[in-house]
């Protein structure tokens, strides 16, 4: 330590404690201080040579992450010259999807997309499956990115791992393509990222803030203002910053999204690409289709920003009458919509002798014992005769076909052959034909036969009031209806035990079964508990009325299943308290022209009133049997009543959300016409997949109004016959 740093009181101080000090003990002092001294000049040397290593370390991180320079663009002109041209964009740089050339319904969709992304506008199309639309869309996508016309496109996808597809899709097709990877050299940092998402890219030393998949799914690119030709010449970098998102349908964090870029500006999606964005499942569900439906208008066309409008394309194939394809090709629903649908058969052969000759085909189609040789006999038909089988028969696309076909209409008049409705739906663009007679419901009919009348309450002119209870392994459905004596009606309730406490829900994903309300006991007695309660709420309570009055159930029936079911249902009838108004009931399906069920068991004991139901006293407990087709046919004329006239059904309150799930409840099978043994009837078939089990109740109530004397206007019911006679009287 040097005097010069010291104060002159810090000075005399020192000099003082030196005078006190040996020899000795100042040369310890000096020795120490001399080695301090090196240790800390070692100390330095040590800093410095880890500050060296640690700019050599990042030196060599940043050469390892830098990316640059990016390749020039190989062919500015012809890169340029797809800037207007989505069809030339699509021949030019993705040959490999579209090497059969272009349909002319391809042609159209590829104008059409064209012009949304260039001008905006809202269009749907629906082809075939295998029509090249996905495709279409992921290259209508890029496109719109490469030139800048769309800065934040959202690929939207029918579920999860559709959207993934549809992002994994998409960055294939680009990588597949050595014309786009040469023009296009914004795109390497993108796929580098998609190579190796954890690690960092520089350009020119600069950080790219870049990925191939966010935590979103969210492909982002980096901030490029230019890239060069080979003469060094800059050419603007339009995909800057842009974004291309996948999302699904079934996504719950639409709302709202956006990103801020570098200048501090907040951009919102501009263009919503829809491809296929119904499932096979929701196709079949009025409320999944509503839901969906409801979502595209609301959610997905709300993510523009304030005061913009978004540009929203949908390519889609029909699966089901009125599905969500449909909706969104009908003007009358969706009239900011311009919605096309294209069928691969334009016109069908017309002439008689056509037809004639198209129905011999389909017989040697299926006469031989294999299918190659019947199809070898009906193409050798059809070349025989093909001059007058193709008279007049006009296809969309004559490749469209399959190799083994002489012809793309010989290839769809087959296919309307052997699978008709396939053909009709999957081909036609027209839907699945509808199944069944006038007695089919709709459900956008049924969720607006609106009473006014609240959920819960019982209408004021009610004669009587009938509950009925589906029993499941893991839940128990009811319903309860009000009737008047010409079979008016109106259900006041429906629903589970227990309760799953939302709106939308399905068997498959009950939340709350009745095992869960009695945990550690059996199922049997968990299964009793769960009538016991039902009971309670059923039968136990004062059911208010318009009026301001009260009413009790009149007449309860229980689904009497087969299987494990039936006997706990048995046992728990005949313990409730409630048992002089409860029925074990069973529907039966006899064939038409057969005894009718009202005549089965002991017609002289059991009672009926030749109204397809016989309730059997002959066994304990007392149950009913009715015909279930009879009253299933019966309840879907009282659903299709003009609302006001005697004996129409109908729902409470005035929300069609509410409604939904019950409506597709009562859709859920199909009406079909039967003739057996000369004798012609309606069987109803359930559709798969769906849920029935308040369509059963609603037809169980009907029967309890039968068994209560409720009949249609004019007719009337058959008393049972008393036979009496006299006893001789002794002389």
């Amino acid at each position: 330590m040097s005097e010069s740093v010291l104060t002159s009181g810090e000075a005399e101080l020192l000099k003082s404690a030196a005078q006190l000090l040996s020899g000795e003990e100042l040369a310890e002092i000096e020795r120490l201080m001399a080695g301090e001294a090196a240790n800390l000049l070692s100390e330095a040397e040590d800093d410095d040579r880890l500050t060296t290593k640690i700019q050599l370390d990042r030196q060599r991180t940043e050469q390892s992450q830098e990316i640059g320079p990016l390749p020039f663009v190989a062919d500015p002109i012809r890169r340029e010259s797809c800037r207007h041209n989505l069809r030339l964009y699509a021949l030019t740089y993705f040959q490999a999807s579209c090497w059969r050339g272009f349909a002319p319904y391809q042609e159209e969709m590829l104008a059409t997309f064209q012009d949304v992304i260039l001008h905006g506008g809202k269009k749907a199309r629906a082809v075939r499956r295998g029509g090249l639309k996905s495709t279409l869309a992921r290259i209508a996508t890029a496109w719109s990115v490469d030139f800048g016309h769309r800065r934040f496109p959202v690929l939207v996808g029918a579920t999860d791992d559709k959207a993934n597809e549809h992002r994994d899709n998409f960055l294939d097709m680009l990588k597949a393509s050595e014309k786009h990877r040469a023009d296009f050299p914004e795109w390497k940092p993108v796929m580098l990222k998609r190579a190796n998402p954890k690690k960092m890219l520089r350009l020119g030393r600069e950080l790219l803030t870049v990925t191939a998949k966010d935590e979103r799914g969210t492909i982002v690119f980096p901030k490029l203002d230019y890239v060069y030709d080979r003469f060094g010449n800059p050419i603007k970098c339009e995909a800057s910053e842009c974004r291309v998102s996948p999302y699904s349908m079934q996504s719950t964090d639409v709302s709202g999204l956006s990103f801020v870029n570098t200048s501090g500006e907040v951009v919102r999606p501009d263009a919503l690409i829809f491809d296929d964005v119904q499932t096979p499942q929701s196709a079949q569900s009025f409320m999944m289709t509503s839901k969906r439906e409801n979502a595209i208008c609301t959610t997905f066309m709300g993510l523009a920003g304030l005061g913009e409008t978004i540009a929203a394309i949908m390519v889609c194939t029909v699966r089901e009458e009125d599905d969500l394809t449909m909706r969104f090709c009908d003007r009358k629903k969706h009239p900011d919509w311009d919605g096309q649908t294209f069928p691969i058969l334009l016109v069908e052969p017309p002439s008689k002798e056509a037809k004639e000759r198209w129905a011999e085909y389909g017989l040697k189609l299926r006469e031989s014992e294999t299918p190659e040789a019947g199809f070898a006999s009906a193409t050798a038909f059809y070349l025989e005769h093909r001059a007058v089988m193709d008279a007049g028969g006009v296809v969309a696309w004559e490749d469209d076909k399959e190799d083994n076909y002489i012809s793309a209409l010989q290839w769809c008049m087959t296919m309307s052959i052997l699978q008709p409705d396939y053909f009709r739906c999957e081909l036609q663009q027209k839907g699945a034909r509808p199944k069944g007679l006038a007695t089919q419901l709709e459900a956008a009919q049924i969720v607006k036969r609106f009473s006014n009348v609240p959920r819960g309450i019982v209408p004021a002119w009610a004669s009587y009031l009938t509950a009925f209870v589906d029993s499941s392994d893991h839940v128990l459905w009811f319903a309860v209806v009000a009737w008047k004596q010409d079979l008016t009606s109106q259900v006041v309730e429906w629903g589970t035990w227990p309760d799953q406490g939302r709106q939308q829900f399905y068997k498959s994903d009950l939340q709350r079964m009745l095992e869960h309300e009695l945990p550690g006991a059996s199922w049997e007695e968990a299964f009793v508990n769960a009538h016991n309660r039902l009971d309670d709420y059923l039968l136990g309570q004062d059911w208010p009325t318009e009026d301001g009055k009260t009413r009790q159930i009149d007449l309860l029936l229980k689904d009497w299943s087969d299987g494990g079911q039936k006997p706990r249902i048995e046992s728990q009838v005949m313990a409730s308290r409630f048992r002089s108004r409860i029925r074990p009931s069973k529907g039966f399906a006899p064939k038409p022209g057969k005894k009718p069920l009202h005549l089965y068991g002991d017609v002289h004991r059991d009672r009926h009133t030749s109204s397809f139901w016989v309730e059997r006293r002959t066994d304990q407990p007392i149950h009913v049997q009715f015909d279930a087709n009879i009253f299933k046919a019966n309840v879907a004329r009282r659903l299709q009543t003009i609302p006001g006239a005697p004996s129409a059904m109908m729902l409470p309150g005035d929300n069609e959300a509410e409604l939904m799930l019950l409506a597709e409840h009562l859709t859920a099978e199909r009406a079909l016409p039967i003739v057996y043994d000369g004798s012609p009837g309606i069987v109803y078939e359930a559709i798969p997949g769906r849920d029935n089990d308040w369509w059963d109740c609603i037809v169980g109530n009907a029967v309890a109004a039968s068994m209560l004397g409720c009949t249609l206007a004019g007719e009337v019911q058959q008393k049972k016959t008393v036979r009496t006679f006299r006893l001789p009287v002794r002389a």
